[in-house]
Formats: structure tokens, sequence, C-alpha cells
């Protein structure tokens, strides 16, 4: 069972470990849009057409360094084969690394609930997007600065 921490849905959800080798964030949200109009031609509410949508393209076939799984709505990021959208059932088995958690997730994770809030707030008052949280969680760089400004 895939690891669960706050920061992944923190600013309408992140999808720093939905791929790799992102390009532009206008590519990433042109790749993001079509994944959307592809999941608009399957059944999303029935298992066969979810396992269809996953598996229209290998696990590393990415578009623009994004999993082509990753979709929106009401401006939110998420994986439409999430466990916690069916049950507890994880539909990306067998084809997403479930249990990767960047660096970020992990030492967040071991810090102390004060430690955790502070950096909450950090993140609350830099007022990103969804892409550019995203991206900045991916590279290290919302961790970067905030272990230099308070730690």
């Amino acid at each position: 069972m895939a690891k669960l921490t706050i920061l992944c849905q923190l600013n309408k959800g992140c999808m720093g470990c939905c791929g790799h080798d992102f390009d532009s964030v206008e590519r990433i949200k042109e790749a993001i849009k079509l994944n959307i109009q592809e999941f608009e031609l399957v059944n999303g509410n029935d298992e066969q057409g979810l396992l269809g949508f996953r598996d229209r393209a290998d696990a590393y076939d990415l578009r623009f360094g994004v999993c082509r799984n990753l979709i929106e709505s009401d401006r939110k990021l998420f994986c439409p084969l999430h466990p916690a959208l069916h049950q507890g059932k994880d539909l990306r088995e067998g084809h997403c690394e479930i249990d990767h958690l960047c660096r970020t997730a992990k030492e967040f994770a071991n810090w102390s609930p004060e430690k955790q809030k502070q950096f909450l707030r950090f993140i609350s008052e830099k007022n990103l997007d969804s892409v550019e949280y995203s991206l900045q969680m991916d590279n290290n760089q919302l961790l970067e600065e905030f272990l230099k400004r308070t730690w």
C-alpha cells in the first residue's frame, strides 16, 4: 500500500511523483489538458474503463514529463486510479511507482509537529498554483528554502 502524506494534497494536489524530467509549465498544463480529453472518452465510474485509461500508454510513456493518468478537476490535480477514490483498491498497482515519496515528504514525516506546522504555513504563504507547487516539491526547492530560513 502506498504511503500517504498531507503534502500530496496541498495546493490543490501535487504531481511531483507523477512524472520526471518535466517540461515547461505551459507544456505541463497542455499535457494535463490532453490527459483530461482522453479521460473523458472512458467511463470513469467503471473499473474496466479506468484500467483501459491506465493501460492506453506505458507507465514511462510520459507527456512532457507528466504521467498520462494525471488529470485535473475543479482546479485540483489527481489520479483517477488512486485508492482514495475506489474504497481502498489501488488501480495504479502494476503500473505506477505507488510507494514513491519525494525527499520533502520523507523528511517532513520525521519532523516534530511544530516544525511540520511551520512548513505548512511556509507553503501556504507562497501562494503557488498546483503546478508550481509540484515542481518546487519535486526539485526540493521548497524544502531547501524552508530549511535555510528556519532551521
